[in-house]
């Protein structure tokens, strides 16, 4: 037994001392001061982190499959995140996507500590884009920081239009709101006027985009709102 941590001190000792535990600290400060790290690390690489948020099935990794029609496939790298299964990393390797995959089993989020072991594992030369897969969820990887420069939340229409109003937190902090299967507004009844409106009384300066598996230019304005955020917080002039 070792004396740093005090184990060899006689149980009575245990039983008989009363500790006051100060707890003024952040519960996730350890978390948050790696994230802060991960942040700065790759700004220094010139690598633009996305935190790539939404429920199972709205639409994640097809959203990163149309990107890469417009951000080229080798200037993007991916940690994808999910319970269980590689079957989307499989997917982006298909589309020339590097791809990590972290398995969290039980975990509903990810976390800074296993997005850094992914990252350094990874090899990101010339690499742009860090777009980070989070598990399917609208709850549970809200306002958690891993490192991102930005959230973006995938909405799809056939989740219906109440999702603002059901889960504020996760488009609080979000800078890009996608709504995707836009090609199903009308087939699925999805109101879009009052889902902009509940969106923008949560967040007033969040960016929408619509985009369409069936039609490959609607990524094309995700792209550009992309660069352009990544020209702004790696501190480079936007190009005309």
């Amino acid at each position: 037994m070792c004396e740093d941590c005090g184990c060899e001190v006689e149980k009575e000792n245990h039983l008989e001392e009363k500790k006051v535990v100060n707890v003024n600290k952040s519960i996730n400060e350890i978390n948050d001061h790696l994230a802060h790290c991960i942040w700065h690390a790759l700004k220094d690489k010139e690598i633009f982190c996305i935190n790539l948020l939404g429920s199972p099935g709205a639409g994640k990794t097809t959203v990163i499959e149309g990107l890469s029609k417009f951000i080229s496939p080798s200037e993007i790298a991916v940690v994808q995140g999910d319970l269980e299964s590689d079957i989307d990393k499989k997917r982006l390797e298909e589309s020339g996507i590097y791809t990590y995959q972290i398995n969290t089993h039980s975990g509903c989020h990810l976390n800074s500590d296993m997005v850094n072991k992914a990252l350094i594992s990874m090899n990101l030369e010339g690499k742009k884009y860090l777009i980070i897969e989070n598990v399917g969820n609208l709850v549970c990887p809200a306002g958690v920081k891993i490192g991102q420069h930005m959230d973006c939340v995938v909405s799809s229409t056939t989740e219906g239009s109440d999702k603002p109003k059901k889960y504020p937190v996760i488009f609080i902090d979000a800078s890009v709101v996608i709504i995707s299967k836009s090609d199903l507004i009308d087939v699925v009844d999805f109101d879009e006027e009052m889902y902009l409106r509940d969106i923008k009384n949560i967040n007033p300066k969040v960016r929408i985009v619509k985009t369409s598996k069936k039609d490959a230019s609607s990524f094309k304005e995700l792209a550009h709102v992309l660069e352009h955020k990544r020209e702004h917080v790696l501190g480079h002039s936007h190009k005309h």
